[in-house]
């Protein structure tokens, strides 16, 4: 199963996984470029070996995910500019930035 959860930074101190067997591994902000300010309503994929696995809006700056260890090509697209990071399960501090 894959979950993923989204909400302003600092939220994952309160958060848990719906299923406990499998715990948030993977975790992204969403930051301005000039001045590091956290951005909402950001356009997200994730996506593994070319397909996607979550198409989502994200409702904070902050998400966390719950996939199984791999690496992952996270999107973001705001305000029509797409940019993305490949990270690895068990990052927790990746940035894409615009």
């Amino acid at each position: 199963m894959l979950y993923y959860v989204c909400g302003q930074a600092g939220f994952e101190k309160t958060v848990v996984s719906p299923d406990p067997k499998h715990p948030f591994n993977l975790g992204i902000t969403f930051v301005a470029q000039q001045n590091g300010a956290p951005l909402s309503d950001v356009a997200v994929r994730l996506r593994r070996h070319g397909r996607v696995l979550m198409d989502f809006v994200a409702g904070g700056p902050r998400c966390l995910f719950s996939v199984p260890s791999a690496s992952y090509r996270i999107e973001g697209t705001y305000h029509g500019e797409m940019k993305f990071e490949i990270v690895e399960t068990g990052t927790f501090d990746t940035q894409i930035k615009w």
